[in-house]
């Protein structure tokens, strides 16, 4: 069987040396069997790179001791050339098969050693990758705040899409921090090569392209709505005419280049930069400006409307004043008033209805931007709407005085006698008797023309009686009225009055004496006082703190009246909840009423409040 073998020349002599010495060739042998073992433990168990090459280099010494050793005798026995080196070629190749193997195998520490250093490799790319995403971030997208008001889902989803460019970095830094406490060499290497692959696939260009891209499609969209149609609405519903605007206001220049563009033309400017791909840095520095430009607007029109607005709400104010006045007028006389006072049925009168006009009137050219031609119909409607209050308070107090059978009074300056005349004819039919405007006075029945005001109650006169049962008021011995207008007459008048009556009538003037002496009630001041109050209440509303203080030279001559001053202060004592403190310095001018409203109150409300009590308790 191993004819065949042992017919080869070299392995014939080959054998014919072993039978010479056995011991030695088989210890050989085994020594390097040996050796093989201990490497492919060293190998594949125990992972020890040293014990390895040292096994695999002991084999590959024994293997060239036994054969270029002991087998050294082949070369001078006469076999071929071509068999001896067949021959002595397994040794050389043993022994590089045996280095190879140890040299080419995955030891833990040269993995380790090898991946570390592709982990680190990837580490700084990652960081690189983030810088470059910042850089080109703000080169081609720049700030967002200022994107933000006309873009503000596109900013979110910018920012968003930023925040997971981020978020994919810092994954990427925590993979390798997972990789590098893995022991194993093939699942470390795998997962390496994965990770590269991943940070491959990181492009911080195209990412911010992407974004950009997106941004700039909702920053058209956004501009398109947010000043496509600049409007500004006031509180009353209408919209200005920003055309009409100071220069300052209707041009904005915009950055970068720094050009004057009409406010009506901002979105054009602003569509057409975006479309030559104008960078989006500098098309939200361009926004910013024509958005705080908007704003500069915005400003400035929301003080002119809210001066206007001021005088607005006073006019109305004092309108539904004029209407509560009316109200409490007898049914035939309020609707004779009110065509007076409120339908502007007399052409020299200026009623509710024309005030109102011209409110609106002020409302457009508010609208309008014509600011100095509000402020001039405003002034108006001021004015005659103060005219129109003055003249409802005096008729309803003329009213009262008719039906009591007062005297003849003076008509107040700013009331217009056109206003009084067809309602003193209604007053006449009402109360049956006979009412009469002769010049800027209103005679009443057949009574004497003494001194007095329609504010001044019959009941409490300060002067003598007269024969038509009510009381003129005299204001001292110079035999001047309070207002410069009209006498009553003087003292000797009035004591010649009363020597003429005879016995009963000097019995009826000393019992109205007596009673002279004692203050008027509420009852017996009450339009006085409201008119009173609500100058207060005027007066408050140009207050911004709580305390008010009214100079009693300020009220006509004919409201000034010690005793109505004194029961105003007297009753707003009383009224703790609304004030705090009352200081009448002086019933006689020009002296001053003060008034501290109580903490958390405004000063308006409290004596508007205070008003209406009064009414409630004395009207």
């Amino acid at each position: 069987m191993l004819d065949p073998i042992y017919s080869i020349d070299v392995v014939f002599q080959a054998a014919e040396v072993f039978k010479d010495q056995p011991s030695l060739v088989a210890a050989l042998f085994v020594l390097i069997t040996i050796a093989w073992i201990v490497q492919g433990a060293a190998m594949i168990v125990l992972d020890h790179r040293d014990l390895a090459f040292g096994a695999a280099g002991l084999a590959s010494i024994l293997y060239l001791v036994l054969f270029f050793g002991v087998y050294s005798s082949l070369f001078g026995s006469g076999v071929g050339a071509g068999q001896l080196v067949g021959f002595f070629a397994i040794p050389v190749i043993a022994t590089a098969l045996v280095g190879s193997a140890a040299w080419i195998h995955d030891w833990s520490e040269e993995v380790l050693e090898e991946t570390s250093g592709r982990l680190g490799d990837q580490e700084a790319r990652i960081g690189d990758a983030r810088e470059r995403f910042e850089t080109v971030f703000e080169q081609r997208i720049g700030s967002l705040d200022a994107l933000e008001p006309v873009a503000p889902t596109g900013v979110g989803e910018a920012e968003s899409a930023a925040d997971r460019f981020h978020d994919r970095c810092d994954d990427l830094l925590a993979e390798i921090d997972r990789i590098q406490r893995i022991e194993d060499p093939d699942r470390r290497r795998e997962e390496v090569s994965k990770l590269e692959s991943r940070v491959d696939s990181l492009d911080p260009e195209a990412e911010v392209d992407r974004i950009a891209s997106e941004l700039r499609r909702r920053v058209v969209s956004g501009v398109r709505t947010e000043f496509g149609d600049v409007t500004v609405r006031s509180r009353y519903g209408g919209a200005y005419t920003l055309a009409n605007l100071p220069t300052e206001y209707r041009e904005v220049s915009l950055p970068p280049d720094g050009d004057a563009v009409r406010t009506d033309d901002l979105n054009g400017v602003l569509q057409e930069r975006l479309d030559r791909g104008v960078p989006l840095p500098d098309v939200g520095e361009a926004i910013g400006a024509a958005a705080a430009h908007l704003d500069r607007i915005e400003s400035f029109l929301a003080d002119h409307e809210e001066r206007a607005d001021g005088t607005i709400q006073r006019v109305r104010s004092r309108l539904e004043t004029v209407e509560e006045q009316l109200d409490r007028l007898p049914e035939s006389v309020r609707s004779s008033a009110r065509g007076v006072l409120v339908e502007n049925r007399v052409e020299s009168i200026t009623g509710r209805t024309a005030i109102e006009r011209t409110l609106s009137d002020a409302t457009d050219a508010l609208h309008d931007c014509a600011f100095d031609e509000c402020e001039r119909l405003l002034d108006r409607a001021d004015e005659e709407s103060e005219r129109l209050v003055t003249a409802a308070e005096f008729l309803r107090a003329l009213d009262g005085r008719v039906q009591h059978g007062g005297s003849s009074v003076d008509i107040p300056a700013t009331v217009n006698p056109d206003a009084v005349a067809p309602v003193a004819e209604t007053m006449a039919e009402a109360h049956d008797t006979t009412v009469s405007v002769e010049d800027d006075r209103v005679r009443i029945g057949d009574g004497d023309d003494g001194d007095g005001s329609a504010f001044d109650s019959p009941a409490g006169a300060t002067g003598p009686t007269g024969p038509g049962g009510a009381a003129g008021r005299t204001s001292g011995g110079d035999g001047t009225g309070g207002n410069g207008r009209g006498v009553a007459g003087s003292a000797d008048h009035d004591a010649t009055d009363r020597a003429d009556r005879g016995g009963a009538a000097a019995e009826g003037a000393a019992a109205e004496d007596d009673r002279d002496g004692t203050a008027k009630r509420p009852e017996e001041v009450l339009d006085a006082a409201l008119y009173f109050l609500r100058e207060l209440e005027e007066h408050a509303r140009s207050t911004d703190g709580s305390r008010v203080q009214y100079q009693i030279a300020d009220l006509p001559s004919t409201i000034a009246d010690p005793d109505m001053l004194r029961n105003v202060e007297r009753f707003l004592r009383n009224q703790s909840d609304l004030i705090a403190e009352v200081d009448l310095q002086d019933p006689e001018p020009p002296a001053f009423f003060e008034v501290v409203v109580a903490d958390e109150r405004q000063a308006t409300t409290a004596i508007r409040t205070a008003r209406e009590r009064f009414t409630e308790r004395y009207g």
